[in-house]
This record gives C-alpha cells, structure tokens and sequence, in this order.
C-alpha cells in the first residue's frame, strides 16, 4: 500500500500542468494609457521591488508590474 501511495504522489508531482496562453502587451504600454482608453483599476498590490495593477474592462483582465528601475510589462493572462 506503501509503495501504491509513493507511486500516485509521483503521478500528481510529474503531471503536465497546462497554463493559460498569455498575450504580452506592447512595451510602451502604461497603466496611465490603460486607463485613458477606459480601463478600470481593480486592484493594486506591492512587495519588496514590484507593484502590480490589475484594471479591468467588462470581462477582459490586464495585469501590468512595475519594477523597481520602473519597468513596466502588461500583460492579459
């Protein structure tokens, strides 16, 4: 039963996990534009060197971070 329990861990643990295709936004993207071209800002959290911006627009999400030499990437998940 052991060895049954070790080799179902395995399985769940090599599973291929799918990700979300994710579309990366133009370089010249800001939150400022996105919200000049009627996105809403929903959520804003920070940590040590990184904000990140969530706006949304009806059903689409943008999620853009800010690093700390004020680089900025939007991206859709």
């Amino acid at each position: 039963m052991k060895k049954l329990s070790i080799i179902f861990c395995l399985f769940l643990l090599a599973g291929a996990a799918s990700a979300a295709d994710v579309q990366i936004l133009a370089k010249e993207t800001t939150v400022n534009a996105l919200m000049e071209n009627g996105w809403k800002l929903h959520t804003v959290s920070s940590s040590d060197y990184i904000i990140t911006y969530t706006l949304i627009k009806k059903s689409e999400v943008v999620t853009c971070k800010v690093g700390s030499m004020y680089n900025v990437e939007c991206f859709k998940p």
